[in-house]
């Protein structure tokens, strides 16, 4: 038997990187998985990927900014499984800029993407959650919304404001049932470590000798998306029945050399 046995899951932003790594691990789980994305092309890759579509696997396009996508991919869920038993936040962009550089527009709308949207599938999410079977919620926050990296204005912003967001909603949901947790990844290799110039980041010389050689992470490596996986099948199961308001570090020690 697997620890999600049954369970309805939605994942945001689930086409590539830490969501797609998530879908696969829950649906090794046993959990049934609904893959959401803005990109119609990369889902239908994700969904490949899953070895899907089939009876534990549904792809909608969702834009997290936009009412009415959010909207039907919920509706997608409960037409063919009667209902949700957890949200995994997911959906999130990238940004790199400074407090004197970065234009408002663009800090807006990173926090529009990153943080604001959270709260806006949550809130079309919960009529299904309150239903579900020992519901969860689980948003990707980020070690950035703990401790400040240069040219990190708008994304640790919003990283930021989503691990309190997290916080109020266990609290207030609490009442209901309802688990919200965070996990907060490190350096993950996917394509948000990738820089304006194409760069990746963990290639760069300051990044291996900073990080990895003088052990800055103490293991000595950047994370991957399987490595992420784990902390999204336990915030989502019944092995942490009694975690709420919590964020689960996946950092290979980063934070702790803070």
């Amino acid at each position: 038997m697997g620890l999600l046995d049954g369970r309805r899951i939605l994942i945001t932003g689930a086409a590539r990187g830490i969501g797609l790594g998530a879908a696969a691990a829950m649906r090794d789980h046993g959990a049934r998985v609904c893959i959401t994305d803005i990109d119609e092309a990369a889902l239908g890759e994700g969904v490949a990927t899953l070895g899907g579509p089939d009876e534990r696997l549904l792809s909608a396009t969702m834009d997290v900014c936009d009412a009415d996508t959010i909207r039907r991919a919920l509706g997608t869920v409960e037409s063919r499984w009667n209902g949700l038993d957890v949200l995994v936040n997911n959906a999130a962009i990238v940004d790199y800029g400074r407090p004197q550089d970065v234009t408002p527009e663009r800090f807006r709308h990173v926090l529009d993407v990153n943080l604001t949207s959270v709260l806006e599938v949550t809130q079309a999410a919960l009529p299904l959650l309150r239903s579900g079977l020992n519901p969860s919620i689980v948003n990707t926050a980020s070690t950035q919304a703990f401790y400040g990296q240069p040219g990190s204005t708008a994304y640790a912003s919003a990283k930021g404001g989503l691990m309190n967001l997290t916080r109020v909603m266990a609290i207030d949901l609490g009442e209901e049932g309802i688990r919200v947790n965070a996990v907060a990844p490190g350096f993950i290799d996917t394509r948000l470590a990738v820089m304006p110039d194409g760069t990746h980041a963990h290639d760069t010389e300051t990044f291996k000798t900073f990080y990895l050689d003088m052990g800055r992470i103490p293991l000595r490596r950047a994370g991957t998306v399987e490595d992420c996986a784990g902390a999204f099948v336990f915030l989502a199961s019944d092995l942490s029945l009694y975690t709420t308001g919590q964020a689960l570090f996946v950092d290979g020690g980063l934070s702790a050399t803070y």
